[in-house]
């Protein structure tokens, strides 16, 4: 049996190492390295006014902050990472989980009907792996009732609906620059907003914040170069992939742990003060190397997405998202099989079994998370749909040999 590709790997280049730690020893203020990447970022997104950000998450907290009423209620999603939910709470929202649509793992707009009314601060919709959420519907809903619509791209910079930038069509929208997004300046982040006073209370907040510690910076390079060496195909593929591949089959949780991307699922008191810094010019330097191959890659992705979709529709064992959803750019191809975290392990076993790298989907349904009991609403999609979540690979380098090695599993594979 030989070893696969990894299943991802970190859009990383020459310049995101030792030229960026170089670049951030400076510690110089350079406002014309920020002026630039903000108007390149402008451009890309067609909108009038962008800011960019320490992280995604800093941009739900300053955006609930300045748009909602302490203890408003905001509808959203509770398929999301918890410290979403957090950032919600900390700028003084109530979160009110509505329920998902199982296809596309992304807010349902029958779900947000029925909870929204002209009180309510605000409606936080996740685009997830790439897939536009029923935006356009969401907003028009609330355009009727006053109230206003953020969007969290963090996993969707770059789609489209109808020609619009997912995070230009509500009024307030959020972006992500880590580690493992499509543009990566280890941390870092941006938020547009279409009314012109909010955004200008949103940017004043960042003007008085101390750019990002440097240690801080280097320490998440590092963690990323471990990462880049790791997942490297040539070391994934003599060494890694054993590892990892043991790890599931064995269920050991020392190494399991090592590709699980959401492992805090804790209430914050306070904000913490890495979400509060201000991104370098070393990091705006290095986004700006990256935006122009943001919709090759995209579009890369996306025909990898067709290629899962036509290997797997003939078959109604698994759920797919849908193919007529705007120009995603699946960060990752998402299926489910069943609804229970048992048949979940049985099939990510089978695949392990026959020399696959791919996983399960970390997220969890915050509403029933005990640190957020008080919020908690009965949401049976994000039960079901954090218990079977997989996550097939489409990143670009990705091969197509392996899709087609892991579609011939997938249709092979039968519970027993």
């Amino acid at each position: 049996m030989r070893a696969p590709h990894p299943r991802y790997r970190l859009y990383t280049s020459w310049r995101s190492y030792l030229p960026f730690a170089i670049d951030l020893i400076r510690i110089e203020e350079d406002g014309d390295a920020v002026r630039r990447f903000e108007e390149a970022l402008t451009a890309f997104l067609g909108t009038d006014r962008v800011a960019t950000l320490p992280m995604c998450r800093t941009g739900i907290y300053l955006t609930v902050k300045h748009l909602v009423r302490p203890g408003q209620e905001v509808v959203m999603s509770p398929y999301t990472i918890a410290d979403v939910i957090n950032m919600v709470i900390l700028a003084g929202g109530r979160p009110v989980f509505a329920d998902i649509e199982r296809e596309t793992c992304n807010i349902s707009a029958a779900s947000v009907r029925s909870l929204v009314h002209a009180g309510t601060g605000a409606v936080l919709v996740t685009h997830l792996h790439g897939i536009p959420a029923p935006i356009r519907e969401i907003r028009d809903l609330c355009e009727e009732l006053g109230v206003p619509v953020i969007e969290d791209a963090a996993q969707a910079f770059g789609a489209r609906v109808d020609g619009e930038r997912l995070g230009t069509i509500g009024d307030a929208g959020v972006y992500s620059f880590g580690t493992y997004k499509n543009i990566n300046a280890w941390y870092g982040g941006a938020v547009t907003c279409r009314n012109p006073e909010t955004f200008a209370a949103i940017r004043g907040e960042l003007s008085r914040s101390s750019p990002q510690s440097g240690a801080f910076l280097i320490k998440r390079m590092l963690k990323g170069l471990v990462t880049d060496l790791a997942t490297n195909p040539i070391l994934f593929r003599a060494l890694t992939y054993w590892i990892i591949r043991f790890g599931q089959l064995h269920e050991i949780r020392a190494i399991n742990r090592f590709v699980e991307e959401e492992r805090d699922l804790n209430r914050r008191d306070r904000v913490p003060a890495e979400y509060l810094g201000r991104m370098t010019a070393a990091q705006h330097r290095l986004c700006l190397t990256q935006l122009g191959h943001v919709d090759r890659d995209n579009r890369s992705r996306a025909e990898k997405a067709a290629l899962y979709r036509s290997g797997l529709q003939e078959t109604d064992a698994f759920v797919l998202p849908p193919g007529d959803c705007g120009d995603s750019i699946y960060t990752y191809f998402p299926i489910q099989r069943g609804d229970s975290l048992e048949e979940r392990r049985l099939l990510l076993r089978f695949l392990a079994q026959h020399g696959c790298d791919v996983g399960p989907q970390h997220l969890k349904n915050c509403a029933d998370l005990p640190a957020f009991r008080e919020f908690h609403r009965d949401c049976p999609n994000a039960r079901k749909t954090a218990a079977s979540v997989v996550l097939l690979p489409s990143y670009p380098a990705y091969p197509v040999g392996d899709i087609e090695r892991n579609l011939a599993l997938l249709r092979r594979y039968r519970p027993d």
